[in-house]
């Protein structure tokens, strides 16, 4: 229950890793596959067509965080791939997280995350450990993770095997295979409390037993539906027929978007029973989908199809959200800063977004903020792109390149699809559409000129030579971060 001379309504932000928009209920996904997010979506604001503006979790989490495209926040590599100058641009650029506005604006701000580095800043507690007893520790060192590793280990071993069938394979490349499995041993022990979501939803529930009289912001970040898949037995659809190891790893997949909705109904249960539900603004989404074999793709996160581009954003809070409603304009997540900075009054002459208010969506006064989503990648290829109502056109820049993880090239240089009549994307029609294609690619090269605009005006602005603190602590953190990042798949 709001106190008196609460301003401001609690805040509660959950990224499920790498969730396709498509694999909940409420996006068509199969009946009870996310009971407490439907019920959510049912009673709150859906928008039916986010997108996200990165394929890898470094630049989206960031682009969420600060309501920037990567190009003006200034992190473009993910993982094991951020540079000293990636962060030396960060900090130049003078991005504004979430986290640093809303504890100038009085709240307490928690999060339950692993992912460290810049992500930190603004929180007054940020972390994975809660404190145990000497008989909760023993149980969970002797019997717990013992029993997530194997299930780890397992589900890594199916990969390679799905992985050496699929991919063209050579001696390199299994190399790097047989050394994923070996990280996933070394470092899945750590990583099997931080994957796990009653894990984070018990430390999350532990919080706001400590912070309920608090104005404050909640970050969770679950990575269940990450590779391999956390899901428990009890989770998975035993009445579907498996045939093979695709199949089983698919139905793991479905299992860990069913046992991650659990938790989240788990949390939504502490919140009701200290009644703050209906003062607490609860945003859902995802920072990237995932490909589970669509485009030869292997349950993975490249490409700028549908299924890893498009992803689920669910705004929750029965006061400031009295009337239901489903959204169907285009949306990304450089645009939920400024929503969020619209509804508390939050008007920083320092913040620079490039994302737009949905608030004239919400109320009905508008149609749409925005003609197109504009999104890239880079990681194991490198490909920008652009969807409108109707259409996505993606561009290889660097020219026919191979997939550094399935060792092939896909599609060309170019490529189209009428998402209207292909919502699948399997008929490339950049040839029959030329008039359509060269638009695309116009607006396309406008964009991008305009936000490397930007970016230049904004460092003109502000002229950081030396490395600071922070950023000497960020690169300490990405040191400590690669180790969970390669158990996760990630490549040098």
């Amino acid at each position: 229950m709001k106190k008196e001379g609460q301003k401001h309504p609690n805040i509660i932000l959950i990224v499920i890793d790498a969730l396709r928009a498509r694999n909940l209920g409420c996006y068509g996904g199969e009946t009870n596959s996310s009971p407490n997010i439907d019920e959510l979506a049912k009673g709150g604001i859906q928008f039916a067509n986010c997108y996200a503006c990165w394929n890898t979790t470094d630049q989206s989490l960031t682009s969420i965080f600060s309501g920037r495209y990567p190009r003006t926040h200034g992190i473009v590599h993910h993982g094991d791939k951020v540079t000293p100058e990636d962060l030396m641009t960060f900090r130049k650029l003078n991005g504004k997280l979430l986290a640093e506005m809303l504890k100038e604006k009085g709240f307490k701000t928690y999060a339950v995350d692993w992912m460290g580095r810049w992500f930190k800043r603004g929180f007054d507690f940020y972390g994975y450990e809660r404190d145990k007893n000497i008989w909760q520790k023993f149980f969970y060192i002797v019997f717990t993770l013992p029993y997530v590793h194997l299930r780890y280990m397992a589900a890594n071993i199916s990969l390679l095997r799905i992985y050496s069938k699929k991919r063209k394979t050579s001696i390199s490349s299994m190399w790097k295979g047989l050394k994923g499995v070996w990280n996933t041993f070394r470092f899945t022990f750590e990583l099997a409390r931080v994957q796990d979501a009653d894990y984070v939803t018990k430390l999350a529930q532990k919080l706001i037993d400590d912070i309920k009289d608090d104005n404050f912001f909640l970050f969770l970040h679950y990575w269940d539906t990450h590779t391999p898949y956390n899901c428990p037995k009890k989770h998975m659809d035993r009445d579907k027929p498996r045939r093979g190891s695709i199949d089983i790893i698919a139905s793991k997949y479905n299992g860990a978007v069913n046992y991650v909705d659990k938790c989240i109904g788990d949390l939504l249960t502490t919140l009701k029973n200290h009644k703050i539900l209906e003062d607490t603004l609860i945003i859902i989404t995802s920072d990237h989908g995932e490909s589970l074999t669509e485009h030869e793709m292997f349950f993975d996160h490249h490409g700028l199809y549908e299924v890893t581009t498009h992803v689920p954003l669910i705004v929750f809070h029965p006061k400031l959200f009295s009337r239901p409603k489903k959204i169907q304009g285009l949306i990304q997540h450089v645009d939920l800063v400024p929503t969020v900075c619209d509804y508390l009054g939050i008007n920083d002459k320092d913040l620079v977004c490039d994302g737009t208010s949905m608030r004239s969506l919400i109320s009905g006064d508008r149609e749409d903020i925005r003609d197109f989503a504009f999104f890239e990648e880079s990681y194991v290829q490198r490909k920008i792109g652009l969807r409108n109502k109707t259409h996505k056109y993606i561009y290889a820049p660097d020219g026919i390149g191979m997939c550094n993880y399935c060792q092939k090239v896909h599609a060309g240089v170019e490529e189209l699809y009428d998402l209207e009549r292909d919502p699948e994307e399997m008929n490339n029609v950049v040839s029959e559409n030329r008039i359509m294609a060269t638009q695309m690619r116009a607006k396309l090269d406008e964009v991008i000129q305009k936000l490397n605009s930007k970016k230049q005006q904004l460092l003109e602005k502000k002229d950081v030579t030396k490395a600071n603190l922070e950023d000497l602590q960020d690169l300490a953190d990405q040191k400590k971060i690669k180790k969970k990042l390669r158990s996760l798949g990630y490549m040098d």
